[in-house]
């Protein structure tokens, strides 16, 4: 019996070694977030669809602060089109600005330019773009699919459309589900001409699998079935090729903390927004062209 005792003196000896290392870890680090907020925001990613387009600019927040972010309730927003034609957006509450068009004023058409100019507190906010083209979407139709892997049975969607001849298209396809916008950031649907990026080289073809069968993501990026009777609606809009760029940085952003140890530092998007006084402004400005389709489920 003493000698099996003795014979464990080491293992508990390095037990206790190790749990003492182990708590020397455990050390508060206090981290200092740089940023006092306060910063312009600007949400401004409108279309040509006949529906109201509003233009958002808010106040940045600190870090940890998980309050609503301040609208800016003085700003002059409007946007000046290629041909002259003056959109002003009035303001309609906690920093949102509103332009409704008509039957005899449309945002405008492919090919226009459009810049943005937004004055507060006599900083005038400046960004330039254009409204490139979008292709139609040609149909949009489920199928009943089982003994798939990694998926339940059940009625999945897809939608085809052909991106146009020539390198530098760039697309964000939005899925609506009965209305409601399926928009987390593991749903975000980007395409870049037919594929993925840049890289690919995939131009002037049907746009890939994996891009036209993500409208069957749920929140988490995992294919989910549609229910019968489900309203599905489906909208291609052209973006630029920084916006493409943004949408990517900023999924990167808001899904870091799922890479765990090697999350990356977090940072701001770049903009593309500018400040006459030099200070900092954040947020983006597109113009785009919107092609859509609905189907229901089952029907």
């Amino acid at each position: 019996m003493t000698n099996r005792i003795l014979s464990n003196v080491p293992l508990f000896i390095g037990l206790i070694g190790l749990g003492l290392l182990m708590s020397s870890c455990e050390d508060v680090i206090d981290v200092e977030i740089d940023g006092q907020g306060g910063d312009i925001v600007v949400d401004a990613w409108i279309n040509n669809l006949d529906e109201p387009q509003r233009i958002i600019v808010q106040r940045s927040q600190t870090y940890f602060d998980s309050l609503q972010p301040p609208g800016v309730l003085n700003a002059q927003v409007r946007v000046l089109r290629s041909d002259g034609e003056i959109l002003e957006f009035a303001h309609e509450g906690n920093g949102s600005y509103v332009w409704l068009p008509s039957a005899d004023r449309t945002l405008g058409q492919v090919g226009q330019e459009f810049d943005l100019e937004i004055t507060v507190d006599g900083v005038m906010i400046t960004s330039s773009t254009m409204m490139n083209r979008v292709p139609p979407i040609d149909s949009l139709f489920f199928e009943f699919r089982e003994n798939e892997a990694l998926s339940d049975d059940g009625l999945y969607a897809q939608f085809f459309a052909r991106d146009p001849s020539g390198l530098g298209d760039a697309y964000w396809i939005k899925t609506y589900q009965d209305s409601v916008y399926k928009g987390s950031p593991e749903q975000l649907n980007l395409a870049y001409d037919a594929g993925f990026d840049a890289g690919t080289g995939v131009d002037g073809v049907i746009f890939i699998t994996p891009i036209r069968e993500s409208l069957n993501n749920d929140a988490d990026g995992l294919p989910a079935p549609w229910e019968e009777g489900q309203h599905i609606r489906v909208e291609l809009h052209s973006i630029s090729t920084d916006a493409f760029t943004f949408f990517e940085i900023t999924r990167e952003q808001v899904t870091n903390g799922n890479n765990g140890i090697f999350a990356l530092p977090l940072a701001n998007t770049p903009s593309n927004l500018n400040a006459s006084d030099g200070g900092g402004v954040l947020g983006f400005f597109n113009v785009a062209a919107v092609s859509s389709a609905e189907a229901i489920a089952g029907s």
